[in-house]
């Protein structure tokens, strides 16, 4: 009797820890989100759908080269970070933030150096659009800041800095971004790109400061790598490139296939949708860390009910807003000018892809915090694989409609397939969020 009032505390305890962090979480990426479809906005109404199509493209391609070149770190970072945190071993993630913030600077400089060089040929040849050159060399010299500002923020994340993390990732570039345009008022894509590198430089440096302040100095030769460090990191970093076909290849397909008006359309209803998914990614901020300490403590019970309780809330938070956005697209779209209206349709269906990647709960972090990288990695390489196919075939004979049909289905079935993985390696579902009896667990 005793013990089942104790664990019914701690379950009470779990819950309200759920509740507290991921709602102060969920604050901060509301504004995360808030100030994403600001700079959207700013940037469709400024420039219309032609030349916001240019820097919508060359934005995927600095996302892209960014996500690459940190050779799977992101994760690794969040992990380290939330293990050390609770050993009270920090010096150990000082460590290895500095091993791979050397190696990070070093490829992400010379790649950027690289592509610089082959500019044009890139947007001539490659894109088949003259015009982007000018925009794309000045987007491109932004790569190793923003590559560095995302490393660093990802080791605050593990922290749980949340505030900071997020900020550094959805506010401080885009709210930045969005006053100097408001003030400055760009003519052209080019200078819009070169306001751009800007926000980025500056984002960088109050990372590094950031950092700085949290994680204690180094002494030398103190600290030492974890245990298969590198092979983990390979695993991550496939894992990012393959779950980039997913999540940027329809834009990247787009870019070469779609005129640049309709590549805008198509660009303002993928990160109109993602405004879905801004609840998951704001519990994941803190769960990551936790789902880490959990598993590594072998708090099995525990960490299953974290994990179905996040669920539970994000799916609270998340429907309400896609009913919105399902009876009401042209609503939301005509706010970015009549030139976007007609990517009404694009944005129900992404709309319907999102929903499905919430109701699946943070599957992904799970497997990465608890080890089961390879297994993450084979179902992100099959279905990222099938992105890459879809996306070819549907945009090249239907367009901006077929790329986002492909997207949606994609992310819909690599999550439903995640989550059950999550069974078999973890031994709970996380869509049981509404338990009925009798019900598998």
């Amino acid at each position: 009797m005793l013990q089942k009032i104790v664990e019914g505390k701690k379950f009470i305890s779990n819950k309200k820890h759920v509740l507290i962090e991921s709602g102060f979480a969920f604050a901060v990426r509301v504004l995360s989100a808030f100030a994403t479809f600001i700079l959207n906005l700013v940037i469709a109404r400024q420039f219309g759908s032609f030349n916001s199509g240019y820097f919508f493209l060359c934005l995927t391609i600095t996302t892209v080269l960014s996500t690459i070149l940190r050779f799977g770190s992101d994760n690794l970072l969040i992990r380290y970070a939330g293990i050390y945190n609770s050993n009270k071993t920090l010096h150990q993630l000082t460590f290895l933030v500095k091993k791979f913030g050397k190696i990070l600077i070093i490829f992400s400089v010379g790649l950027t150096v690289l592509l610089l060089t082959f500019n044009s040929f890139i947007a001539t040849y490659f894109f088949k659009k003259e015009e982007l050159g000018p925009i794309l060399f000045w987007m491109l010299l932004s790569v190793p800041f923003l590559t560095v500002a995302f490393f660093l923020s990802y080791v605050l994340q593990g922290l749980r800095k949340v505030t900071l993390s997020v900020s550094i990732q959805g506010i401080f570039v885009q709210v930045g971004l969005s006053i100097l345009i408001l003030i400055l008022k760009p003519v052209s894509a080019v200078e819009l790109a070169k306001l751009y590198l800007a926000a980025c430089i500056a984002n960088m440096i109050v990372a590094l400061f950031a950092c700085r302040n949290y994680l204690p100095a180094l002494k030398d030769n103190e600290g030492q790598l974890p245990p298969n460090i590198w092979n983990a990191s390979y695993t991550l970093w496939i894992f990012s490139i393959l779950l980039l076909g997913i999540q940027w290849g329809g834009q990247f397909i787009g870019g070469i296939y779609i005129k640049p008006d309709e590549f805008a359309q198509f660009a303002i209803a993928q990160r109109t949708s993602a405004l879905i998914s801004f609840i998951l990614v704001a519990v994941n901020m803190i769960s990551a860390p936790r789902f880490a300490s959990l598993y590594n403590q072998k708090k099995y019970e525990e960490l299953k009910k974290y994990a179905i309780n996040s669920t539970r809330l994000m799916v609270l938070f998340a429907t309400p807003l896609v009913i919105f956005i399902l009876l009401f697209p042209t609503f939301i779209l005509q706010v970015f000018g009549k030139d976007f209206i007609n990517a009404a349709p694009m944005l129900r269906i992404l709309c319907l892809g999102q929903y499905v990647n919430v109701l699946t709960g943070s599957v992904g972090y799970l497997l990465m915090m608890s080890g089961h990288e390879k297994d993450l990695k084979n179902i992100t390489a099959i279905f990222g694989s099938l992105a890459l196919l879809l996306n070819y075939i549907l945009i090249k004979n239907y367009g901006a409609l077929g790329g986002s049909i492909a997207i949606a289905l994609s992310i819909a079935l690599q999550n439903i397939v995640m989550a059950g993985m999550v069974k078999k390696r973890l031994g709970f579902n996380t869509l049981n969020i509404f338990p009925v009896k009798g019900r598998f667990s």
